[in-house]
């Protein structure tokens, strides 16, 4: 496929996932519920998505070894840009919002890999990651919403940094499609990147924030519900 088209796919999935989590934090008034239960969706069906497709297709393509190195590889990216941004919230705790957006755009770059990577491979795969990441992509926008609302910000402009912060998941999509069209070692070690990046948030933000956002079981049933959902969305 056009690595111009796959680039286009990418775009459209990281500003319309990112855009509809800002838009149901703007709207919403009680938060807590919904936003654990959105937290509890997203981390169950992330989980699916990395145990029994990203890691899998990186181990088949490329062996244990490259998943091994791409799982480091996205850890420790997203654990430098936490660390890297939370010194700079330290100076600039004004704009909170705008550094998590930054932090949102950066870790977007090889999400956008594997997706741009896994479609030139042509397979079922790369529609199932497509919905991933688009799930992923709604609770950061709320996350990166919700302050700006409650800070009086106007909605067109949270929509409009939304649409912003979703670019780079185009932009890495293409250089997916362009590389994984080169190199097919490009291709594992993206989708095992994309899956530390996904483990990682999925285990330190999602289900932690679901938990403490509401104390029930909401968060926890809804995790196992978007288990399940990537089950039926799969078969």
């Amino acid at each position: 496929m056009n690595p111009w088209i796959v680039g286009v796919v990418g775009l459209i999935i990281g500003i319309v996932g990112i855009s509809i989590g800002s838009m149901i934090g703007i709207s919403i008034k009680k938060t807590d519920f919904v936003l654990s239960v959105l937290f509890g969706l997203s981390g169950g069906f992330m989980m699916f998505i990395v145990s029994f497709h990203l890691f899998p297709e990186a181990f088949y393509l490329g062996g244990t070894l490259t998943v091994i190195t791409g799982v480091t590889i996205g850890i420790l990216l997203i654990i430098i840009l936490e660390v890297l941004f939370e010194k700079i919230q330290s100076f600039i705790p004004m704009k909170s919002s705008i550094i998590i957006g930054l932090s949102i755009a950066i870790h977007s770059i090889p999400e956008g890999l594997a997706l741009g990577s896994s479609i030139t491979t042509a397979s079922d795969f790369s529609i199932v990651l497509a919905m991933a990441l688009l799930m992923h992509n709604i609770p950061e926008g709320i996350v990166l919403s919700v302050p700006l609302s409650m800070n009086k910000v106007k909605s067109w402009k949270i929509i409009l940094l939304s649409t912003l912060i979703g670019i780079p998941t185009g932009i890495g999509a293409y250089l997916g499609a362009s590389l994984g069209s080169l190199s097919n070692s490009i291709i594992p070690i993206s989708l095992a990147i994309a899956g530390g990046i996904m483990l990682y948030i999925v285990c330190d933000e999602l289900i932690p924030t679901g938990k403490t956002l509401h104390k029930g079981r909401a968060s926890s049933i809804a995790t196992i519900i978007g288990f399940i959902l990537g089950i039926i969305v799969y078969f």
